[in-house]
């Protein structure tokens, strides 16, 4: 006669809980490098150009579609534009606080 085999219950093992660092710890410092002020002004330059172009064409065009089309990319260029610069003050300020 065949014996049946019967399952062992599997042991659980008691998981240790897993150690999370503290964010406060892994937060790297922000350094306001030349290179990184040189990308954020070149960025800048640019939208603010682009943005200026967009304008003039939405002054340009009469037909509704394309005034309501360069309105907006004007808006969203702008607001681009704006954020550069915004970061672009951050960095200097952290370089003139560095000094």
């Amino acid at each position: 006669m065949v014996k049946k085999r019967v399952k062992k219950p599997a042991v659980k093992k008691a998981r240790r809980p897993v150690k999370r660092k503290d964010p406060s710890l892994e937060i790297k410092r922000v350094r306001a490098t030349p290179s990184r002020i040189k990308l954020v002004l070149r960025n800048l330059i640019l939208f603010v150009i682009l943005s200026l172009i967009s304008y003039l064409l939405y002054i340009v065009f009469d037909n509704v579609i394309y005034e309501t089309f360069f309105y907006f990319l004007t808006m969203i260029l702008g607001f681009i534009a704006l954020a550069f610069l915004i970061s672009l003050v951050v960095f200097l300020v952290l370089r003139a606080l560095r000094k």
